[in-house]
C-alpha cells in the first residue's frame, strides 16, 4: 500500500482516489455531489459504510486521503480513528464529525487524523481544501519521519565510529606514555635538560589528546533518552561536584556558593557532569587580579528551573558568544589554559537532552552569567 504521491487536484488525467467511510445515506450523497461539483471527473471516489470494509479497501489501495466519519455500525465512536490508524499509517485522514469542540479536534489531531470537518459546515471548497492541506502534511509527515530516521541511523553510526577511534587511538597514547615514563626511570640523572623538557612536553600533548578522546566519547553520549531518566538531587549532585574539584578550588583559592538547588527530573551522570564542567570552566578561566567566585543559583518557572551559574573571571569575546557552545570552539585560544573545545558543547547537549537550554545571558571582564533550564522532577 503506497501513500500520498505528488498530485494535482484539479488534474482530471490523474484522479483524486478518496475513501469515503460514513454510514449516512444523505450524509455521503451530499459529500459525493460536493466533490464532483468542485473536482468534476478528476476525482475518483470509493464509498464503504464499515470500518473493517474499509480496511480491506485500504489493503487494495493505493489511496490519496480517506475521509471518515467515527459513529460507524461496526466501530465504537472513540476505536475507528484508532483502529485505522493502526493499520495505515500512510494515507492521510479528514475525520468527519458532526461535533464543532475543539478540544475534541485537537484529541482526533494527537490521534492521528490529519484535519477534521464539521459536517453541518461542509462546502465544496472547504472539502477540497480540507483534503489537500491532509494530503500535504502527510506528505511532510513522512518526510520528517523519514529524516528522523536517517539522523537516528547516522547518530548511531558516528557514536560507533567515536567509540572505535577512542580505542585505536587510546591504545597507543598508553604505549607512548609508558615509554616516556620508562625513559624517564631508567635515564634518571644521564637525561640533559632540553631531554628532560621534550619527554615533559611529550606527556602534556599525550594528556591532552587522552581528554580529547575521553571529551568526545563523551559527546557521543549524551543522548535523548528519557528512559534513564529520574528525581535527581541536585543538591546532592553539587556536593559530589565539590569533593571531585576539591584540588583545583583549592589551588586556585576559589570560593563556591550555592543557594538549596532543587530537585529536577533527569540523568544524574550527566547533570553531575555538567554542572562540574560549568564549574570547572569557571575555575579555569579566572580572572588573576581577584580571588574566584562562583555562585550557582535557581529560580522557578512553571514546569521547569532556570539555573544560573555566575563567574567573576576574563569573560568570554563577545565575537564568541554566538559560537561558545559548539565542538572545538574555545573561548579563549592563546591564554596557556588547556582545554579541548568540547566542554561547553558537551553541557549544550546535555541541557537539550533534557528539553532545556542554555546560553549566556552576558560576559564580560567582569563574569560571565551562564543560564539553562531543566525540567522539574514529577509530583
Amino acid at each position: 500500500m503506497s501513500g500520498p504521491k505528488e498530485h494535482d487536484l484539479l488534474n482530471e488525467s490523474c484522479p483524486l482516489r478518496v475513501l469515503l467511510v460514513e454510514d449516512n445515506e444523505t450524509h455521503r450523497h451530499l459529500i459525493r455531489r460536493h466533490l464532483t461539483k468542485s473536482v468534476g471527473e478528476g476525482i475518483q471516489l470509493t464509498q464503504t459504510d464499515r470500518l473493517q470494509e474499509a480496511l480491506n479497501e485500504l489493503a487494495r489501495g493505493p489511496y490519496d486521503a480517506v475521509l471518515l466519519d467515527l459513529s460507524l455500525p461496526d466501530s465504537p465512536l472513540t476505536e475507528t480513528l484508532p483502529r485505522l490508524i493502526d493499520q495505515v499509517t500512510d494515507v492521510p485522514v479528514v475525520v468527519l464529525t458532526s461535533l464543532g469542540d475543539l478540544d475534541f479536534a485537537s484529541q482526533l489531531v494527537q490521534q492521528g487524523a490529519d484535519d477534521f470537518l464539521v459536517k453541518s459546515e461542509i462546502t465544496g471548497q472547504t472539502l477540497l481544501r480540507s483534503i489537500r492541506y491532509a494530503i500535504e502534511r502527510k506528505k511532510n509527515q513522512i518526510k520528517l519521519s523519514e529524516y528522523a530516521a536517517r539522523l537516528k541511523k547516522r547518530n548511531e553510526e558516528l557514536k560507533s565510529f567515536a567509540h572505535t577511534i577512542a580505542h585505536e587511538v587510546r591504545s597507543p597514547l598508553n604505549v607512548v606514555s609508558c615509554c616516556l615514563s620508562l625513559v624517564e626511570e631508567e635515564q634518571a640523572g644521564q637525561l640533559d635538560e632540553d631531554s628532560m623538557e621534550a619527554i615533559a612536553d611529550a606527556k602534556a600533548a599525550i594528556k591532552g589528546m587522552a581528554e580529547l578522546v575521553t571529551d568526545l566519547l563523551d559527546f557521543s553520549r549524551a543522548e535523548h533518552d528519557q528512559s534513564q531518566h529520574v528525581p535527581v538531587a541536585m543538591q546532592s549532585l553539587l556536593g559530589e561536584v565539590r569533593t571531585s574539584l576539591r584540588t583545583e578550588l583549592d589551588q586556585a583559592q576559589a570560593e563556591l556558593q550555592a543557594s538549596d538547588l532543587p530537585e529536577v527530573h533527569g540523568n544524574p551522570v550527566q547533570l553531575r557532569q555538567l554542572l562540574k564542567n560549568l564549574i570547572s570552566n569557571a575555575i579555569k578561566y579566572r580572572h588573576p587580579e581577584r580571588v574566584p567566585s562562583v555562585s550557582v543559583w535557581v529560580a522557578q518557572r512553571d514546569s521547569e528551573w532556570l539555573v544560573g551559574v555566575d563567574d567573576n573571571g576574563i569573560g568570554i569575546p563577545a565575537d564568541r558568544i554566538a559560537d561558545v557552545f559548539s565542538p572545538f570552539v574555545r573561548a579563549h585560544e592563546f591564554t596557556g589554559v588547556p582545554g579541548t573545545g568540547i566542554g561547553l558543547a558537551y553541557c549544550r547537549r546535555i541541557v537539550e537532552a533534557h528539553g532545556g537550554e542554555i546560553w549566556i545571558e552576558q560576559s564580560s571582564d567582569a563574569g560571565t552569567s551562564l543560564r539553562f533550564t531543566i525540567e522539574k522532577a514529577a509530583r
